[in-house]
């Protein structure tokens, strides 16, 4: 399948990313942080694309739309015109969701030991795989295949997976990858570059 050039941000800190917070489809507000990283990843897509000519997807959460609100006010983008896409909202962590990783390493010691061990196709209780995620992910790729250029603000493990598909890694090699939420990342011909 042939697809775009992707400009993808991870949306800024939030209050439970601060906490260690699992937050899966659950929300927290950014952070102050969160909100600079926002407006500084704005900045540096300026440099890059006139995102008004583009189109400018986010996740509907609360976090990424905030994220995407700062992006496109500092590049003079009417907020109505970005697109909330359901299939690029954080993978689902069920029973992990707002619980820390230290809780769930002690009082769900199952569940964390057992995920773990097999990261890709483990299904949380109440949530989803990355294997689940990677079907969401590809149905949606689909959608947009024709463009040339896209913006999209998401999530650390929805931009790993998409980062996976986009250049054809191994599953191992994909699940090693970070985002740290004031990073760019350019996707195009099926490689990837960090933007500065």
């Amino acid at each position: 399948m042939s697809l775009p050039t992707i400009y993808l941000l991870r949306h800024g800190q939030t209050e439970w990313n601060v906490e260690g917070r699992y937050q899966g489809q659950l929300n927290s507000p950014l952070t102050a942080k969160g909100k600079e990283q926002a407006h500084a990843n704005a900045l540096k897509l300026k440099k890059y694309i006139n995102i008004k000519e583009v189109k400018f997807f986010a996740s509907p959460l609360g976090r990424a739309r905030d994220t995407a609100e700062i992006i496109a006010k500092i590049n003079g983008v009417d907020i109505a015109n970005i697109m909330f896409e359901e299939q690029i909202q954080e993978f689902n962590y069920g029973i992990f969701e707002g619980k820390t990783k230290t809780y769930c390493k002690s009082e769900l010691a199952t569940e964390f030991l057992a995920r773990e061990a097999d990261k890709f196709n483990y299904v949380l209780e109440g949530g989803e795989s990355y294997a689940k995620v990677y079907v969401r992910l590809k149905k949606w790729l689909e959608l947009v295949k024709d463009e040339k250029v896209i913006v999209i603000v998401a999530h650390e493990m929805i931009n790993r997976a998409l980062r996976g598909i986009y250049c054809n890694l191994p599953k191992e090699e994909m699940l090693q990858l970070r985002q740290s939420n004031d990073i760019l990342i350019k996707l195009e011909n099926h490689k990837e570059f960090i933007l500065a």
